[in-house]
């Protein structure tokens, strides 16, 4: 216990004063006549002991009285975290921090916890001395948006001005660079921090502890989420989307909050358009997969949306997706021969008839020393003979770009193709021809859940796989992924990707002198579903965590245009592309939602943000992680209520105790007055 105003403790002396009467009035003598003294001897050893230890114990009463209204003016107050006469007599620094990031939007009732934030930060003013200097931090974007005297009027308009975002928060590290200025040099310094506490300081905060020694903190956090349900997922399971497909996605539901839902719908939609829904119950801290099938409304570039009804947390309810639905494919063949080109142009053409699907263009080039690109989506190689550096470096530029390669390999010799080619591009390197003489080698898929293989539109896939006669050996690298086999091991389809774009390199050629595939019932589904993966603007589409920058791919021919980028709120900006890298880079993207790219004032394509992970409500951080890092005696913690700054105040300087003294104090006069009081039978009546 402590006193607040020590100065008044002098007055403890007048407990003297009842000792001081009391000894006087022993020394005062009254002479009273008796005839004998024998009953007096006889009341000696009961009623004069019992008026003895009667006047001892009021005269204890009576200083304990006295004691007790001098500890209550002295306004006493249990040990608190800042002593207040500590706090007055030295020079102070108050750094508040106020997190502003998505989790904190979670209501409470009909208000955010960021508003409760704000509005107990401003209450907290008056228990802090008028020379104090006060800091204050928001976390979204990190800012320092005062640092001055708490009756300075900009202090509230400053509170006043956070704002609520979608963002994510770096907390801890925010706070080490705060707390490192060297501008903060007062003795007593003290750090509130209003946040929820998702995650546990890093590494880099303990980097700066020896800044933190004479820092006393106290975090506020609010209270739990009582309702809340999150998607925490949404992912698609095939790569392959087109109007006659089904789009499956898998979304993954977590219950987070204090509350068992029941009968809760899950929507699809697709454009606005509801193409699914699911209703189902779920506990508190489990979470539950379901899986949406649903043909895609469109061609083109399509928006999605997975949606949950509202809760106390909302920014966790909608998961969007954009994905593009092939509407058109430009091919160009290159070929050796005209034999070739015609072949791959006849398994093309049962693809798509009437030409409504593929757009076809055929070149004969053996050689390949200058590759012209610019025009196509997808480019069908077909057994060059050797490649330029000019050749890779226009192959390089194509699949930077988006672009899709299929390669058919017949030549053994690597020495015949520019080293760039292995070396910046990653191609499979050659390595010798191997024939099967008069037998042949037979193939298998290499991943059960190769996306690529697997749903194939054949009755019996075991009985299409085709029978090799001749392949290049081929030598893989790690980045590569095999997706069918020979019988012996070595690769016979591999996948590639470089930058935006992907390659698929066979080891053979489609030549019924190297294989039967092209007699194969699988050749068309399987050739329609390489030119769908190597021609859809996956990477344009991907989404990325809020705040992150979007890179977009563009053609050179198109780097000209009018290029915009128009938010989920409807804001509109003007983007200027990068002539060097062939693309725009989206920047300012702080809004959850889809964000649309428009060229020449057209949908070029669209891309989603989502939530980082860290702002998923979840199980909050242990208090005892963080006394390893602060010690205890530097730490309090409370928690956002109706009661809040007496809370803050008690831990702060102590609860105030002078109610209980003068309790106290009231209840010795009150024993006092009762023991004192005379006894009207053992008064001597005026009539005697």
């Amino acid at each position: 216990m402590t006193v607040l105003t020590p100065s008044v403790l002098w007055l403890l002396g007048a407990i003297s004063i009842p000792l001081i009467i009391h000894l006087l009035s022993k020394l005062r003598i009254k002479k009273v006549e008796f005839s004998t003294v024998r009953f007096i001897k006889q009341l000696e050893t009961s009623s004069i002991r019992k008026v003895k230890i009667q006047e001892i114990l009021l005269l204890l009463i009576r200083m304990l009285a006295i004691a007790s209204l001098v500890l209550m003016m002295a306004q006493p107050v249990t040990q608190g975290f800042m002593p207040g006469w500590l706090a007055a007599e030295q020079d102070a620094r108050l750094v508040i921090v106020i997190d502003n990031s998505a989790s904190m939007t979670a209501m409470q009732g009909d208000r955010s916890f960021l508003d409760q934030s704000k509005q107990e930060a401003l209450n907290l003013f008056p228990l802090f001395k008028k020379e104090t200097q006060i800091t204050l931090v928001q976390t979204c974007p990190p800012i320092i948006l005062f640092d001055g005297e708490p009756n300075d009027p900009l202090l509230r308009n400053s509170i006043q001005s956070i704002q609520s975002t979608v963002s994510s928060d770096d907390l801890w590290y925010q706070l080490n660079t705060i707390l490192r200025l060297d501008s903060h040099i007062e003795p007593i310094k003290e750090c509130v921090i209003f946040s929820d506490f998702m995650h546990p300081p890093d590494s880099l905060f303990l980097s700066g502890l020896s800044k933190i020694d004479d820092w006393n903190f106290y975090f506020i956090q609010p209270t739990t989420v009582y309702d809340n349900l999150s998607i925490q997922s949404v992912a698609s399971l095939n790569r392959i989307k087109t109007v006659s497909q089904l789009v499956k996605l898998n979304t993954r539901i977590k219950n987070s909050g204090e509350l068992q839902k029941s009968n809760i719908p899950l929507e699809l939609l697709f454009n606005d358009h509801r193409v699914g829904q699911v209703v189902s119950d779920i506990e508190v801290g489990k979470e539950k997969e379901f899986l949406f099938q649903a043909y895609p409304t469109n061609m083109g570039i399509m928006q999605g949306r997975v949606t949950l009804p509202k809760d106390d947390y909302e920014l966790d309810n909608t998961w969007y997706v954009s994905m593009p639905i092939m509407e058109r494919i430009r091919c160009g063949i290159i070929g050796a021969n005209n034999e070739e080109g015609t072949l791959i142009e006849m398994v093309l053409r049962s693809i798509d008839p009437q030409n409504k699907f593929l757009s076809v263009e055929s070149r004969i080039q053996p050689e390949l020393n200058r590759l012209f690109l610019d025009d196509i989506d997808v480019a069908i190689i077909h057994n060059p003979s050797n490649i330029s550096e000019e050749g890779v470096s226009d192959l390089g530029k194509f699949l930077k770009s988006g672009g899709g390669v299929i390669w058919f390999q017949g030549v053994s010799d690597k020495n015949n193709f520019h080293s760039d080619l292995y070396e910046n591009l990653g191609f499979p390197i050659s390595s010798k021809l191997v024939t099967a003489g008069q037998g042949f080698f037979t193939t298998t898929i290499a991943n059960e859940s190769s996306d690529l293989l697997n749903d194939l539109q054949v009755r019996n896939l075991d009985r299409e796989l085709p029978e090799v006669f001749k392949y290049v050996k081929t030598i893989v690298q790690a980045n590569h992924k095999i997706h069918w086999n020979l019988n012996n091991g070595d690769p016979f389809l591999i996948e590639i990707s470089k930058g935006s774009g992907t390659l698929f390199y066979f080891s053979t050629l489609l030549d019924l002198r190297w294989n039967d595939l092209a007699i194969r019932g699988m050749v068309i589904p399987l050739m329609y579903r390489l030119l769908v993966l190597t021609g859809t603007d996956e990477i344009n589409t991907s989404s990325i965590i809020i705040d992150e920058s979007k890179w977009i791919s563009i053609e050179e021919k198109s780097l000209r245009n009018k290029w915009e980028v128009v938010s989920p709120s409807g804001k509109t900006e003007m983007i200027v592309p990068d002539y060097d890298r062939e693309g725009i880079e989206v920047v300012k993207t702080g809004e959850l939602g889809i964000y649309h790219v428009l060229s020449n004032g057209e949908l070029f394509t669209s891309f989603p943000t989502r939530l980082h992970d860290n702002e998923y409500i979840g199980s909050r951080i242990n208090q005892r992680k963080i006394e390893t890092i602060i010690p205890h005696t530097q730490t309090r913690w409370l928690t956002l209520q109706d009661d809040f700054i007496q809370a803050f105040s008690e831990t702060r300087q102590g609860k105030s105790l002078w109610k209980i003294f003068l309790a106290i104090a009231v209840g010795f006069l009150i024993v006092e007055t009762i023991m004192g009081r005379p006894e009207p039978m053992n008064m001597k009546s005026e009539d005697l």
